[in-house]
């Protein structure tokens, strides 16, 4: 049932852009909360539906249902209006170095729209300590198979006063959907994002958790066609970790390999998995003087 929801609800598609190597696109959360009452305002205008999207600090994620060519309109009037409002705040060419156009990945089967909505949800996650994946507010994952969601309190945008609603575009422009509502100067994701359909196409809470958590190889796989790196924590790689010295060796653990096998691993965890050397001495059991020896670019980095 849910592939032949997938087939007939699409097309589905991944927009990201490459993160900036130098400076930040948000540098507070005022500016990330424009960005979202932007992104509720141009998808209604361009008849773009969100299902998934994640504001990084120096990059964009977003899973959409529609056209492409709207959805790349919608990206282009986003940084067009993102700019305008940072030049005004004397942030001027912030989004100059962003791509013009996103990169763009048709989504065409089931497992892969599950794979990228999961990859855009753990995001953050993955790139700070702080973020807990399923109640960030920059980020989508907070609507998903959520029980406490309807009682997050909101008013109808047409309720505001003019003023009001210009404070949320921080502009002239206030053609605001009679479909959105507030909450603390943003529209909500709750009024724009199409959860319920994500929601419909994973079945459950149970497997939407554990593809976001812990189908780790969907993980590596979407972020090596991104090119950007996998980041798993210390359990994830643990277990990745167990599950090689059985593939690649024939052992049940880590702990059965000899030395050149751990090093031999350690190899798999660094080009494969990008682990940190301190994660590979501590995965592969080698000392960390052996791991700083073998990578030694990485190690010089770390200092």
């Amino acid at each position: 049932m849910q592939e032949r929801l997938f087939r007939e609800s699409g097309p589905f598609f991944h927009l990201s852009t490459k993160p900036l190597e130098n400076g930040v696109i948000f540098q507070d959360d005022e500016e990330r909360r424009i960005a979202i009452n932007w992104m509720a305002i141009l998808s209604k205008e361009f008849d773009v539906e969100i299902l998934a999207f994640a504001l990084m600090s120096n990059h964009f994620h977003f899973i959409i249902r529609g056209r492409l060519v709207d959805g790349l309109t919608f990206f282009r009037m986003l940084k067009k209006k993102l700019s305008t409002f940072f030049s005004r705040r004397g942030r001027s060419g912030v989004l100059d170095k962003v791509d013009v156009d996103p990169d763009t990945q048709a989504i065409s089967s089931l497992k892969q729209f599950r794979n990228e909505i999961a990859y855009v949800i753990r995001n953050p996650y993955v790139a700070r300590t702080d973020v807990n994946p399923f109640a960030w507010p920059w980020c989508s994952g907070y609507l998903y198979f959520n029980p406490l969601l309807p009682l997050l309190k909101s008013t109808s945008v047409g309720t505001l006063t003019f003023r009001q609603k210009r404070e949320i575009t921080r502009s002239s422009e206030v053609n605001l959907s009679p479909s959105f509502r507030e909450r603390n100067g943003m529209i909500t994701p709750e009024s724009f994002v199409n959860y319920k359909l994500v929601e419909q196409l994973f079945t459950s809470a149970q497997k939407f958790t554990w593809w976001v958590m812990k189908n780790v190889e969907a993980q590596h796989e979407t972020a090596n066609r991104l090119g950007e790196k996998p980041n798993l924590n210390d359990d994830e790689l643990f277990v990745t970790a167990q599950q090689l010295a059985r593939s690649e060796f024939g052992y049940d653990g880590v702990q059965g390999l000899s030395l050149q096998q751990r090093k031999e691993l350690a190899v798999i965890l660094k080009n494969k998995w990008s682990a940190s050397n301190g994660q590979v001495a501590r995965m592969a059991r080698l000392d960390l003087s052996v791991v700083n020896e073998m990578f030694p670019l990485a190690a010089k980095s770390k200092s």
